[in-house]
């Protein structure tokens, strides 16, 4: 599964904004794979949406999505990167309440 998606964010990487049906036709994958990688990945902040119209979309590599692709190309798994966002979440978050409690 790593693979399709370090193959979805490294062509969004060197393509630019595209729609899923321009990604399932230049990776050769069928397209409901395709679809439903891109939608999680857009629920995890690694694709960000530039047009909605329907049913027809287009999106582009965010920010955090190149954060990850990085880590991916490093041969880092997805399993590690996730984990480490999460500990540097709640880092922040008790950082935060420790402020609010003094």
């Amino acid at each position: 599964m790593t693979t399709i998606i370090k193959d979805i964010l490294l062509n969004f990487e060197e393509t630019g904004a595209m729609s899923p049906g321009d990604v399932a036709q230049k990776l050769n994958v069928p397209r409901y794979k395709v679809l439903a990688t891109i939608q999680c990945l857009a629920d995890l902040g690694f694709l960000d949406p530039l047009y909605s119209r329907g049913s027809y979309k287009i999106y582009q590599i965010s920010l955090l999505g190149k954060k990850v692709l990085d880590k991916l190309k490093s041969e880092d798994s997805l399993k590690e990167i996730l984990e480490e966002s999460i500990l540097e979440e709640s880092i922040l978050k008790n950082k935060e309440s420790i402020k609010a409690e003094s």
